[in-house]
C-alpha cells in the first residue's frame, strides 16, 4: 500500500491485519502473550476428568463430556480458561474424588 508505514514490535507483531472472513487473525499461534498449554499437562487433566466422572451425575457428567470435546479442538485462551473454571468447579463441589482434577489444573497453570 503506497504512503503507508508500519513499525512492528515484540513477539507476534504482524502490522496491519486485514481480514475478511471468518474465524481468527492468528500471527505466532492463538497463545501470543501467554504460554501454550502443556500438551502432556492437558492430556493428565483430561485423564484425571474422565476418572472423576463416575461420581457425577448425569446433567454433569454431560458437561464435562461438552468441555472435553471443546478443548480438543484448540479453544482460545478465554475460552481455554472457562474450561478449566468449569472442570474446577464441578471438582470442588463433589470433593476428594475432585482433587486429583484441582491438583492437574494447577499443574497445568504453573
Amino acid at each position: 500500500m503506497a504512503g503507508e508505514s508500519y513499525t512492528q514490535y515484540g513477539a507476534g507483531s504482524i502490522g496491519k491485519a486485514s481480514h475478511t472472513g471468518s474465524g481468527d487473525i492468528v500471527a505466532g499461534g492463538k497463545y501470543v502473550g501467554g504460554t501454550t498449554p502443556d500438551v502432556s499437562a492437558v492430556e493428565k487433566l483430561l485423564e484425571e476428568v474422565q476418572a472423576m466422572k463416575q461420581h457425577l451425575d448425569e446433567s454433569d457428567r454431560a458437561e464435562v463430556d461438552a468441555a472435553v470435546a471443546e478443548i480438543q479442538t484448540n479453544p482460545s485462551q478465554e475460552r481455554f480458561g472457562k474450561i478449566l473454571r468449569t472442570f474446577s468447579g464441578i471438582a470442588t463441589v463433589i470433593g476428594e474424588a475432585g482433587v486429583p482434577v484441582i491438583a492437574a489444573i494447577k499443574a497445568l497453570l504453573g
